[in-house]
């Protein structure tokens, strides 16, 4: 790989990043460095973890890691950044696994009959959804590592905080994926994703109006309740603190605000003029949102 005059990688060609691990013994590399203590070993401790005898075979392949994916730091070879991401896709299992989890029952109730809802989870999909009239609440990916080392409880759990982390980063215009620009924008209706992804129903469908979000860099979009934008925004989240709900204490299904097509007002289009209600023990919140889905103002009723 080539590097620049000061050690660190030169430009790589993204398609000429994705052959250098078309041999399995470059991944083995990030790995070891990956399960040291420091990210680091010394050239024959590296050849050792990886268990290859051929010097030659050894140096040639790591000549190839060098500068992008690993930096030779005095007399060792310390794990990059970028090859810690490689690790990172792998350990996540979106490549290589697909487990299944069948429905059980979590923390809420359904909004429309009242029976605990359940979890369930298959090709990469998490969905909370009421089993009596099988309303869906919330479906979004989750990787497989969410259940490693972990309950299914509390994967649950992990899958709420995680859900919630990405809506935040991507409604606020930051693709957690890429670092990348999101353009967010409304829309009437989620129709894309009919044809294009992997929802049968899409858990919002029945919302007047969704967020349309888009990354300018990498290949991420999706679409989310409007609702979403008022769990980022520090006016609505201390109000709702005040008045019994904890946003990040309750999972996603148990906030109307981001379940409920009935919370959801469309006051105005050209420009886009939506109202979330937030309905609260100690009395109902109105959230108005502009055209650039930002909170414009915050009403309160008893």
């Amino acid at each position: 790989m080539p590097e620049g005059p000061d050690g660190s990688a030169a430009t790589l060609d993204p398609k000429e990043a994705f052959q250098l691990f078309s041999h399995e013994l470059r991944l083995d590399i990030l790995l070891a460095l990956r399960e040291s203590p420091d990210y680091s070993l010394g050239f024959a401790e590296l050849r050792r973890a990886v268990d290859e005898r051929d010097s030659g075979k050894f140096t040639y392949h790591l000549g190839k890691l060098r500068g992008q994916f690993v930096k030779r730091v005095g007399d060792r070879y310390a794990l990059q950044y970028a090859g810690h991401r490689v690790i990172d896709a792998v350990r996540s299992g979106v490549f290589h696994e697909s487990p299944s989890v069948d429905p059980v029952a979590v923390e809420g109730v359904c909004p429309r009959c009242g029976t605990t809802p359940t979890f369930a989870y298959e090709e990469h999909l998490a969905t909370v959804a009421c089993p009596s009239c099988e309303t869906k609440l919330v479906e979004y990916p989750f990787d497989p590592g969410g259940f490693r080392d972990r309950s299914l409880g509390e994967a649950v759990t992990a899958f709420d905080r995680r859900t919630k982390y990405k809506w935040r980063s991507a409604s606020g215009g930051v693709c957690f994926v890429c670092a990348g620009r999101v353009d967010v924008e409304y829309a009437d209706s989620a129709a894309d994703l009919d044809h294009l992804d992997r929802y049968d129903d899409y858990f919002a469908e029945d919302h007047p109006a969704v967020l349309e979000l888009g990354c300018r860099n990498c290949s991420f979009y999706s679409y989310l309740p409007v609702g979403v934008r008022l769990l980022d925004a520090a006016p609505v989240v201390g109000r709702l603190a005040e008045r019994g709900v904890d946003v990040d204490a309750r999972p996603l299904w148990e906030l109307p605000f981001v379940t409920e097509a009935a919370r959801v007002t469309v006051r105005e289009r050209e420009p886009w003029s939506v109202l979330v209600e937030a309905l609260t023990p100690g009395g109902r919140l109105d959230v108005l949102l502009d055209d650039d889905a930002t909170v414009e103002s915050v009403t309160t009723h008893p």
